[in-house]
């Protein structure tokens, strides 16, 4: 590597602690930057962060900014913004010579838009790359960071730092085939990278241009799917199913579920249904009987069933529903299939990977990481599963889609709750605890594992009479709500706080 070169790099690393501080030590073995520009999570860790850059650039220009400040926790998030505040900061010193831009990319968690739109980081570090002339590093903690967003890491950077020095990446792709390009185009390019004779023509490309890499549910779909569809492999959805059934695409604009003449419960209750039903879909029948299961007959039904999919489609469609290219309701033979473009983002999958990995790191000790993914799987539990799906529909009791899957998430945002709460009762921040516990009452006023960590926060506190009050919340609930019988292991836990 030559010491004016501008490289687009990606570190992984497994401590946040360290995170800056192991690549500062491996960087300084492979360049000398005359300018540093870091961007850290807040104004305490930008200050840590610029002692340590001043160590390797004692000389040199270094200067650091929070995500706050680069508009990276914004809502909705912007890169042309954030790549337009770069620019700006490290425009003024060019003369001084090379300069490296190093960011933490544990902001793709501090948002629900910063998750959902994490993979436009790897296209804007291509960009600030090339036209900025600043080497770009990108530190990604592998310990907090969801398997998604690793995978978008490993695509997104054309280079690795590693103890051995900036090594190339077998698996990264140019942005405009991350983004944009077909699942064929992109084995093209990699078969490309190994041996020229391997890659193949664009005409053949063509002919899978709707092949794409898809959001882990979308696993499911099935085998009997054509090999081409005739979608814009541009489009992409974020789909938030906690709270409010909302689409976003990628313009932000909101999918209109009234569009006029549509049955707006039954539509969104047939997007629902068939998103949690993947690729195998469902059929005409079933999803008949599901939204009118009082109909005088069959027939009617379906009647019914094909005016619903219209305006669903049409929701889901171009905004003046007379775009027929675009067909993600897809009728394959007595079944309809959901067909969500390429990419798409859907809530759940990341709120269930953050659970999982916060569980990791809470029995491995680590936590910092393990608070990190609390908090954001918090953000991103707005609410119960499909809360506005009509009560009707979600609450089958044939086919129960929604019902089980609903308490279950709910019971995975208590556990979120009260692990937060003993990490923050472990740091005598017993503010902090008290607010997880009261977010779980306030949605479930008999969530034992709430009232439990409220109870060890006030004996933490010394606070004999509010461990009282407390446990008798707990009692007026269950005479107010369904009289259920007192918890053993509630009971007992107040008999030895307060003995």
């Amino acid at each position: 590597m030559t010491k004016n070169s501008c490289v687009n790099l990606a570190q992984f690393a497994t401590q946040q602690k360290l995170l800056f501080a192991d690549f500062f030590k491996l960087y300084q073995t492979v360049a000398q930057p005359c300018r540093i520009f870091v961007i850290a999570a807040d104004v305490n860790a930008v200050a840590r962060v610029e002692k340590l850059a001043k160590r390797i650039n004692k000389t040199g220009f270094v200067e650091g900014k929070s995500f706050v400040e680069m508009a990276l926790l914004r809502v909705p998030i912007s890169f042309r913004d954030v790549a337009g505040r770069i620019e700006r900061w490290v425009a003024p010193t060019r003369k001084q010579g090379p300069a490296l831009l190093v960011v933490d990319m544990s902001w793709g968690l501090e948002t629900n838009s910063a998750t959902a739109n994490f993979e436009g980081w790897p296209a804007l570090a291509e960009t600030l790359t090339q036209q900025s002339e600043v080497s770009i590093a990108s530190l990604y903690n592998r310990r907090v960071l969801i398997d998604e967003q690793l995978l978008v890491a490993l695509r997104g950077h054309p280079q690795i730092l590693t103890s051995a020095g900036l090594v190339d990446n077998p698996h990264w792709l140019p942005s405009r085939l991350q983004t944009r390009g077909a699942l064929r185009e992109q084995v093209d390019f990699w078969l490309g990278a190994i041996a020229p004779e391997l890659r193949i023509g664009t005409s053949v490309a063509a002919l899978h241009a709707a092949e794409g890499a898809d959001p882990m549910w979308l696993l499911r779909r099935s085998a009997e799917e054509p090999s081409t569809v005739h979608l814009d492999s541009r489009d992409r959805w974020k789909i938030r199913c906690f709270g409010r059934l909302r689409i976003y695409r990628n313009d932000g604009s909101q999918v209109n579920w009234d569009p006029p003449g549509g049955a707006t419960r039954k539509t969104k209750t047939l997007f629902a249904y068939l998103l949690q039903k993947g690729g195998h879909g469902a059929a005409t029948d079933e999803l008949a009987d599901l939204l009118w299961p009082n109909a005088e007959d069959i027939e009617a039904a379906r009647n019914r069933l094909y005016h619903t999919v219209r305006y669903l489609r049409l929701a889901l469609g171009q905004p003046n529903g007379r775009d027929e290219t675009r067909n993600y309701v897809r009728r394959e033979g007595s079944r309809y299939v959901l067909v969500p473009p390429e990419r798409s983002w859907l809530d759940i999958s990341t709120f269930e990977q953050l659970c999982r990995q916060s569980q990791g790191h809470i029995k491995a000790g680590a936590s910092d990481e393990a608070l990190i993914c609390l908090q954001a799987a918090d953000r991103l539990y707005t609410g119960d599963l499909f809360e506005d799906i009509p009560v009707e529909y979600a609450d089958d009791g044939e086919r129960d889609w929604c019902w089980s899957k609903r308490y279950w998430l709910r019971d995975m945002f208590f556990k979120v709750q009260r692990d937060a709460a003993r990490i923050y009762l472990e740091r005598n921040d017993h503010s902090a605890a008290l607010a997880h516990c009261q977010k779980a009452l306030a949605i479930d006023p008999l969530c034992e594992m709430a009232h439990a960590e409220a109870m060890q926060v006030f004996k933490a506190q010394g606070r004999r009479e509010a461990i009282d009050r407390q446990f008798k919340l707990y009692l007026d609930s269950l005479k107010h709500f369904d009289n259920r019988p007192k918890s053993a292991s509630l009971q007992e836990l107040h008999r030895k706080l307060t003995a």
